[in-house]
């Protein structure tokens, strides 16, 4: 009877809701969630890597055990492909593929990938994880003009159009290795998709834009842990979105900056979990920094840093959760851009989350609102804006905008079905976009108000997937998305299927 119900209730979800992206609910990995929160650990920082304590370590190496005799059909249908191990030492290697064909406006397309990603640790101490992988392309139109504006495919660096019809060729690599250096000291260091919260998006550090290199330490003490990212951003500046007077070229050496992220996090008790976040975008011209000791200090040095030098963009905020096994998780965020004797200036977060919704087990369902005024991100240095190769850091429309998502997926043994729906307004100037909002502060400061105008956007997925291996994710699916302009009218539908292992995510939702 249950089933039923569910079927039901994804039925009318689905009438408004017609997920390219995929995973839903742990940023970057095969993980379950649902046992992440209920055993009581830190969950800001994705993505883990095994190294944070013995559920993660567990949930990631802890080999399936399959029915199945033949090689071929254990590899297909149940085990990691290739497994080398013995008590202090385990290698896991797996293929990564998106093959899949889509059809949009009486035209053909196709996303091809391979590669590899190998992950292993030794001894519990040290953890590794590195993949890469070739692709070729053909995108559907939302995906064509977000190139044509910012010279980038989103979740991507450099990227090399093969035709005129929108054919794309590009690769990826990640790669990262931790080190628990004692009892309450881990370091990484890594170069890849950070995120920062709770909830599907991240008004703070999202795994939407292209990967990044980075060095993380994690201090854990009972029921506090501090952690600081570092990471280099770069802004390529492809078609010149900085507004600057010699425009960086696609083959000229990519000018850097420094982001800092600095989090504290206390969990009074197994329900709540409250972390203090601090964001820095430092100039890379070091030589020109002439601050005192303070600048050493998170969240100190936020308050009383010099801004006359505009080196800096600095930011703060605040990530809470409350969860109840029988109630569900409770998320919010809010991320201080400016605060003045007239007005704050902030971004806000909130949302909810139930891996068993409605107590039917494996229905997952949450729902999440996200606000960010027109001022956020922005510096009166462009080059300091919040943003890593033309793409936001945050959340992927960039500014300006308010967002109601969401999301329903049931698994019933190997069969799940998954709907989205995303309804987004920003605004905008003469564009489908309104990331450029934080690229050029004269956009704020040197057009009228008047100018801009509300965009009201309904982006809306269906998938029917099944589940061939659940190990590294091998899938069959096949899916349809709506993108519906609520002003003009227009709409356009997107229709793909195919075979991948969804371990990696990029947006294509806003």
């Amino acid at each position: 009877m249950k089933n039923i119900f569910v079927f039901i209730f994804l039925f009318f979800f689905s009438f408004c809701s017609l997920a390219q992206n995929y995973p839903l609910t742990e940023h970057q990995q095969n993980i379950n969630p649902n046992l992440i929160y209920s055993e009581n650990n830190f969950t800001l920082q994705k993505p883990f890597t095994g190294i944070e304590n013995k559920t993660v370590d567990s949930l990631i190496f802890t080999q399936t055990t399959s029915k199945y005799k033949n090689w071929f059909l254990r590899k297909i249908f149940d085990e990691n492909l290739f497994v080398k191990q013995d008590d202090k030492f385990i290698v896991i290697l797996n293929p990564l593929l998106d093959f899949r064909l889509n059809y949009q406006n009486n035209t053909r397309g196709y996303h091809n990938t391979r590669g590899v990603m190998l992950s292993g640790k030794l001894d519990s101490k040290i953890y590794f994880n590195s993949c890469f992988t070739e692709s070729q392309a053909i995108f559907p139109e939302n995906i064509k003009k977000y190139f044509d504006e910012f010279g980038v495919i989103p979740g991507y660096g450099r990227i090399k159009p093969l035709s005129r019809s929108g054919e794309f060729d590009f690769g990826a690599a990640y790669g990262n290795i931790a080190v628990k250096a004692c009892k309450f000291l881990d370091i990484s260091l890594g170069y890849d998709k950070l995120f920062i919260g709770d909830g599907y998006r991240s008004l703070i550090l999202s795994d939407f834009s292209a990967p990044m290199m980075y060095a993380k330490t994690a201090f854990n003490y009972k029921k506090f842990q501090i952690n600081n990212i570092f990471t280099k951003a770069i802004n390529p500046n492809f078609n010149n979105v900085l507004q600057h007077e010699n425009p960086v070229s696609l083959n000229s050496r990519y000018p850097a900056k420094y982001v800092s992220f600095n989090t504290l996090t206390y969990k009074p008790t197994e329900a709540w979990q409250i972390s203090l976040i601090e964001a820095l975008v430092l100039s890379q011209n070091i030589d020109e920094w002439n601050y005192p000791a303070y600048i050493l200090l998170p969240f100190v040095r936020t308050t009383f840093i010099n801004y006359k030098k505009q080196l800096t963009n600095n930011f703060v905020g605040v990530n809470t959760t409350w969860q109840n096994k029988k109630i569900g998780i409770i998320y919010s965020q809010i991320f201080i851009d400016k605060i003045s004797k007239s007005d704050l200036i902030a971004s806000l977060q909130i949302g909810y989350k139930n891996f068993d919704f409605l107590k039917v087990k494996n229905l997952f369902f949450q729902i999440e609102y996200n606000r960010v005024p027109r001022e956020m991100y922005l510096h009166a240095n462009n080059d300091l804006h919040y943003g890593h190769y033309n793409q936001a850091i945050a959340h992927p429309a960039g500014a300006g905008f308010n967002e109601i998502l969401a999301i329903a997926d049931y698994k019933f043994k190997r069969l799940e079905v998954l709907t989205k729906s995303v309804f987004l307004k920003y605004a905008t100037i003469n564009s489908e976009y309104n990331q450029q909002n934080i690229f050029d502060y004269s956009l704020l400061y040197n057009v009228d108000a008047n100018t801009f105008t509300r965009n009201p956007m309904l982006i809306s997925d269906v998938q029917i997937i099944y589940n061939l291996n659940n190990s590294y994710r091998l899938q069959i699916f096949a899916g349809i998305s709506n993108r519906a302009d609520l002003t003009t009218k227009n709409s356009t539908n997107f229709i793909q299927c195919g075979l991948r292992t969804a371990l990696r995510i990029n947006y294509d939702d806003f």
